[in-house]
């Protein structure tokens, strides 16, 4: 088998890659403007989840999964991915906005475990939508 699918019929190919090649340009945009000087930057993470309605497009059209539940799983998974890579993302670059007075270092990792944790299940939700709504809409055409 010189598929990336498993047995189980999942596509790993797709789960990887899709959110990996969204999350590139994000990255470098972040990047670039955190060291022009703008860290704050990173504060619309939760505007950027909206990237995973991408995602979602892309692991449905790109899928080698014969099943539609499959497809909507390979989305899911690649979409929570892109959501926590996101997360991670806030958690390196929060630090860069500026000092963290020693009695609000609790309050820091709550909120940068938090982001982790809703960007992933808003990333998977998001590109699980819409999946969900090409398979629909291929379904009709059927």
């Amino acid at each position: 088998m010189t598929s990336s699918s498993s047995p189980n019929g999942l596509d790993f190919r797709v789960i990887l890659e899709t959110p990996l090649r969204q999350f590139v340009p994000w990255l470098v945009i972040i990047l670039l403007v955190t060291f022009a000087g703008q860290p704050g930057v990173i504060c619309v993470t939760p505007m950027a989840w909206l990237i995973a309605l991408r995602v979602g497009n892309i692991c449905a059209a790109r899928s080698r999964s014969q099943l539609s539940s499959r497809r909507l799983t390979e989305a899911a998974l690649a979409g929570g991915l892109f959501g926590f890579l996101q997360g991670v993302l806030f958690g390196v670059i929060t630090p860069f906005m500026g000092p963290i007075q020693n009695d609000e270092w609790t309050r820091a990792i709550a909120l940068v475990l938090n982001m982790i944790v809703v960007g992933t299940f808003a990333g998977a939700g998001l590109s699980f939508f819409t999946a969900y709504l090409n398979e629909q809409r291929r379904k009709r055409t059927q």
